[in-house]
């Protein structure tokens, strides 16, 4: 019977094979393996050399995952998941935990930031497209930079300008003695 478990899913209280660990964390075996290399993940193995891996390990699998996929270095989650083990007690041990999870939390916050500007920026760009669909023929070219149904090019989203509309950008001429003035070099 499964035992309620995180948001990401219950772990089972039977040992788990290598397949369940692969299809009730959705990664490779390769990734599990290799975590179990690196010292994140614990088997015991059957007299046939088969992983065997307590529920718990599934859990942790998860939270590597999330954790990974948050943006966080082997490294820095091998300390946080170790970082018990590798105090000089408990309170050093809380302590370092702490400083860690602040650290990440303010880190993630940034991402976060981030990402919400990119989703309303792509999201800007969709809209575009839409207007855009208009425009563009079965065959051939438009010609965007005469287009009066959009704001001019500075104005729109970023990645509608670096996406679509990046020739435009690539045309306009470049000012060398003006980029020189700008990094601080004197003009022959």
């Amino acid at each position: 019977m499964a035992a309620a478990g995180p948001a990401w899913g219950p772990v089972r209280a039977k040992p788990l094979t290598l397949k369940d660990m692969i299809d009730g964390s959705g990664c490779t075996p390769r990734t599990v393996r290799y975590y179990e290399r690196e010292g994140l993940l614990r088997a015991a193995r059957t007299s046939g050399g088969h992983r065997l891996f307590q529920a718990a390990q599934l859990e942790r699998l998860r939270f590597i995952i999330a954790l990974r996929e948050a943006g966080w270095t082997l490294e820095e989650v091998t300390e946080f998941l170790d970082v018990r083990s590798q105090g000089d007690g408990d309170r050093e041990a809380m302590r370092r935990l702490e400083q860690l999870m602040q650290s990440h939390v303010e880190r993630l916050e940034r991402k976060l930031e981030i990402l919400q500007r990119l989703r309303a920026d792509l999201d800007q760009t969709g809209l575009l497209l839409k207007v855009c669909h208009a425009c563009v023929p079965p065959t051939g070219e438009v010609a965007c930079e005469t287009c009066d149904r959009l704001a001019p090019l500075a104005e729109l989203p970023r990645s509608f300008r670096l996406a679509w509309r990046a020739r435009e950008l690539d045309a306009q001429l470049f000012d060398e003695p003006s980029a020189d003035m700008l990094e601080g070099e004197a003009t022959p």
